[in-house]
């Protein structure tokens, strides 16, 4: 009896977060996706398929993203191999400087790219006032191009991260025997290094893919007209402006499908990418090469690429032009003109920030607690397959859709969904996976001997988790709520999907000032949502520093 009872114990705390989710994100999205058989069935979704437009729109879709993948690994990798060889101060400063655009939200990114790259951008400028010429050559807006090296922008910071990680630790435990043994350098990384760090390289390129091919604000904003739309933007066209669900259904199933497979091909790669990091790393790290120019000139670009698009936002909201000839002249227009919407605009989003960011840290903060104690129960043998099924609910928000979740929301609930507690539940869906592996690397990492001794002095699993385990992880907690509210601080794809009335946040006011070309008015409330992000990020930072910090004495204690 108590062998069948304890895997149902361990369930009891995640009885919430996967109900919320049920209801939430699994109906939902599955209604969305039923639409795809609703108009005739098989022979309804056999014809639209094989529609010559939804054809181009999937092979560009699927095009695009592997694109945008290969300039990703051609911008990060050259920046992994530097990190990987890189000392300590230097390693942190890359990787600092290369989690900018992806934790920043993807309409920012796209309008400080506009900014800095587009056809009148500072890059245009500058090579117009060096040679003389009345514009730059550079016309890369509103075409294919630009959704491309958009995306490998957003996510080259992943193949750095990733791939870097992996090589530094490989070069640590292994370079020093190779060399020891005669290997000459680039004979050493060719089979030793790459080998080891393939696997991670290739988890990192199927990450970029999926995050490109699901991609919808870039290209919405920046992409090359009905040749060159996605399935993300095309699902948003039927459903919200065509009102054609069963199109939307069947473009909605062909995406997911395919992010399904790259998924799964990814999950593979980071457990062959985890096999091949369970070397032991050396305390001493070995000495860094003494040329540090690549390096330098490798910084010196990627802070022109990632702080030049981002600090393009605040400084065009202070620059006002006459006329597009005239120069520009310091000033504060754009922001007096902006009057009471941005200050309702940014108190709409930080409401929307502040419950969605508390929702997905609680339903998180549950699901990390049955998790662990499933896999307690799973260590003698009962319920071993109950927290396998509490992973894969909580990480399968990952593989989703914005775009696709919000039309499912209208397809199953109609007129209901357009409120606000569909945003706050679809912004607590999206941050979920993220608040959820941080506060389960933070149960985890919780000493046994804490556990045990609650335990000893008659404390059930849950006083235990209240009176021990939530003082001693707080840093864990401000960082998965402070990571949430920046999430949501950026999301634009349920609101533009619901088009709620009089409801207007800071992203989706900055993407109608940037579609009316109104960009002094846009930057300015880019400026603002940079701030706000900035902050939950600080938030964020400071539970990660301070979880670095809790983990000293203990260290010193056990040693």
């Amino acid at each position: 009896m108590k062998s069948l009872r304890a895997p149902f114990h361990a369930l009891v705390p995640a009885l919430l977060p996967l109900g919320v989710l049920f209801f939430a994100f699994i109906l939902p999205y599955g209604a969305a996706l039923g639409r795809a058989f609703a108009g005739g069935g098989g022979a309804f979704l056999l014809e639209l398929c094989t529609d010559a437009r939804i054809q181009r729109v999937i092979v560009f879709t699927v095009k695009q993203a592997f694109l945008s993948t290969l300039t990703a690994l051609a911008l990060g990798l050259p920046g992994a191999v530097i990190m990987a060889s890189s000392s300590g101060k230097g390693r942190a400063v890359l990787r600092t400087l290369t989690a900018l655009p992806f934790a920043m939200p993807s309409i920012l990114v796209v309008l400080g790219f506009v900014l800095f790259f587009g056809n009148a951008g500072w890059i245009n400028r500058l090579i117009a006032f060096i040679s003389g010429k009345p514009e730059g050559p550079f016309r890369i807006l509103y075409r294919p191009l630009a959704v491309i090296l958009a995306h490998g922008f957003y996510n080259f910071p992943l193949v750095i991260r990733l791939a870097g990680d992996s090589m530094t630790r490989a070069r640590k435990a292994f370079l020093p025997p190779a060399s020891s043994l005669g290997a000459p350098p680039l004979l050493a990384a060719l089979t030793v290094l790459f080998p080891l760090t393939l696997p991670s390289l290739c988890a990192a390129a199927l990450l970029a893919f999926l995050y490109s091919f699901t991609s919808f604000a870039v290209v919405l904003v920046l992409g090359g007209g009905p040749g060159a739309s996605t399935l993300a933007v095309e699902i948003y066209r039927y459903a919200r402006i065509s009102l054609e669900f069963d199109k939307a259904g069947v473009l909605a199933l062909t995406e997911t499908v395919i992010a399904v497979l790259v998924f799964c091909l990814y999950l593979l790669c980071v457990k062959k990418a985890g096999r091949s990091g369970e070397y032991g790393e050396p305390e001493r790290d070995i000495q860094a090469p003494r040329n540090r120019l690549p390096g330098i000139v490798y910084g010196i670009l990627i802070f022109l690429v990632v702080i030049g698009p981002l600090l393009s936002i605040p400084l065009e909201s202070l620059l006002y032009r006459a006329s597009r000839a005239a120069p520009p002249l310091l000033s504060a227009r754009y922001w007096l003109s902006l009057g009471k919407t941005i200050a309702f605009a940014w108190g709409r989003s930080m409401l929307l920030a502040l419950g969605s960011a508390t929702l997905a840290t609680v339903l998180a903060l549950s699901a990390a607690f049955a998790l662990r104690e499933s896999n307690r129960n799973a260590e003698h043998g009962k319920g071993g397959k109950t927290g396998l099924v509490i992973r894969a609910v909580m990480v399968s928000p990952l593989v989703s859709s914005g775009v696709v979740l919000t039309l499912g929301w209208i397809v199953l609930y109609g007129t209901r969904a357009r409120s606000l507690a569909t945003v706050f539940l679809i912004h607590s869906v999206a941050a979920l996976p993220f608040a959820f592996s941080s506060l389960e690397a933070g149960l985890s990492s919780l000493p046994k001997n804490i556990m045990n001794a609650a335990e000893a002095y008659g404390a059930g699993p849950r006083r235990s988790l209240v009176t021990v385990a939530l003082p001693v992880m707080l840093g864990h907690i401000r960082s998965a709520w402070g990571l949430s509210a920046s999430l949501s601080l950026g999301e634009l794809n349920a609101l533009l999907m619901l088009g709620i009335r009089d409801f207007e946040t800071l992203p989706l006011f900055i993407y109608r000032a940037a579609g009316a070309y109104r960009y002094g008015t846009a930057c300015a409330g880019g400026t603002v949502l940079i701030a706000s992000c900035f902050a939950a990020l600080l938030l964020s930072e400071a539970g990660a520093s301070q979880r670095g910090n809790s983990k000293k004495p203990e260290n010193n204690h056990g040693s």
